[in-house]
């Protein structure tokens, strides 16, 4: 029988090819680059004042609530308070200007924050004067001529006022304001026609710029209050004697 001849011995690789890698093996892998820490945010001047502005706001709104607060529970003394509250007041009126167009709205400022202060919106957003100014305090003792004196002038002063023709804020302001604190100065005055018209009218004055001018409607609205106001005093007066 024919005998099958043997396959030839496999000849080796070459040597370059023998060295290389297997097709199927990874490539190796490459360290990825390490991110440069980021710098801190740097504000620029007008951002910081911005921001100074805002934490003032945050402590006049907080001072103011806890000023309340403590008035409230007799605290405080009227003086102290009244004082205190005045200038918070101004602070705000101030700082309020000053980001009417960064923050118009005070109360969205008070719930973004978590702020709980209802009394000091009250008297910053909504009355804007100090609450001995609209409700008083004890009066001293043996004062009360004097204060019904000062009262009877102030609404003399405001009636002459409006009959000249006085208009704006910045005029009238003082007038009625002076007016308030006379009014609330006289011991044991009983809740008299038109006498709490003219608390809202500060209120009201007190919310305007002092650029504004009353409107002819509110200018005679205001007359009108006045001289009430002023006739129940005089027959409350002559009522006493």
């Amino acid at each position: 029988p024919k005998e099958i001849p043997s396959a030839p011995p496999a000849s080796a690789p070459p040597a370059d090819v023998a060295s290389a890698p297997p097709a199927s093996a990874p490539p190796p892998e490459v360290a990825a680059p390490v991110a440069a820490p980021k710098r801190g945010t740097t504000l620029s001047r007008e951002e910081r004042r911005e921001a100074a502005m805002f934490a003032e706001l945050y402590s006049i709104m907080v001072a103011t609530e806890h000023l309340e607060q403590a008035f409230v529970r007799g605290a405080v003394s009227n003086e102290d308070y009244e004082r205190t509250c005045t200038q918070l007041l101004t602070q705000f009126k101030t700082l309020k200007n000053g980001l009417k167009d960064k923050c118009p709205d005070i109360k969205a400022f008070t719930r973004e924050h978590g702020m709980n202060c209802p009394l000091a919106e009250e008297r910053l957003l909504g009355t804007g004067v100090a609450a001995t100014a609209l409700f008083g305090g004890p009066a001293a003792a043996g004062k009360e001529s004097l204060a019904c004196f000062k009262a009877s002038e102030g609404f003399i002063t405001l009636v002459d006022a409006v009959k000249l023709n006085m208009n704006a804020v910045d005029e009238l302001l003082p007038l009625v304001r002076d007016l308030q604190a006379s009014i609330v100065g006289i011991p044991n005055l009983p809740p008299l026609a038109g006498i709490e018209r003219i608390a809202g009218w500060l209120v009201t004055l007190n919310g305007m710029r002092a650029s504004d001018r009353l409107s002819e409607e509110q200018t005679r609205q205001l007359a009108l209050d006045v001289e009430q106001a002023y006739t129940s005093l005089k027959n409350w007066l002559h009522e006493k004697t």
